[in-house]
């Protein structure tokens, strides 16, 4: 994720994380509609990156730490939305040794989108009320996040430090 979509986001909510959850949501949610209405190859190019790194990230927050850490809520749900997440993992994965002129590329990345969205939905419809009428104390779960995703960005710029010295 790039320092301007990782400063956009505001102080990580540690007492709340689920809002940081709501704020990647809102986030891929404006990249998918930039990128499904434009016709523009260039918009779509720039758009396209964004989107499969936040993906990326966001999986890795919520099944490193996030689903851990709420499964007894509901383990089944925990369990559909983990396979989702291995199923997106493996076209982000794909479509990040691609370049979005390839032919394959416009279709896998119009079904992880598809995928996306409806995961999303699925989050904030069927697992999100059940976490909030659970009463949890959220901030341990959101302490972690927050230092999970510190770390994440941290090895993002470090990366990027690198391939730009190359």
């Amino acid at each position: 994720m790039d320092a301007n979509m990782h400063e956009n986001r505001g102080a990580f909510p540690v007492d709340r994380p689920v809002e940081a959850l709501l704020r990647d949501h809102n986030m891929v949610r404006k990249l998918v509609e930039t990128y499904r209405n434009s016709q523009s190859l260039e918009v779509k190019q720039e758009a396209a990156p964004q989107i499969l790194m936040l993906l990326d990230m966001h999986s890795k927050l919520e099944e490193t730490v996030f689903y851990p850490a709420v499964r007894k809520l509901d383990p089944s749900l925990i369990g559909h939305f983990e396979e989702e997440h291995h199923k997106a993992d493996d076209l982000v994965q794909s479509l990040q040794s691609m370049t979005m002129d390839d032919p394959q590329a416009e279709q896998m990345f119009q079904q992880l989108i598809d995928m996306t969205m409806h995961h999303i939905q699925e989050e904030e419809n069927d697992f999100f009320p059940k976490l909030e009428q659970a009463n949890l104390d959220m901030t341990e779960i959101g302490l972690q996040m927050q230092a999970f995703e510190a770390n994440l960005v941290h090895m993002q710029a470090k990366a990027s430090d690198q391939s730009m010295r190359r």
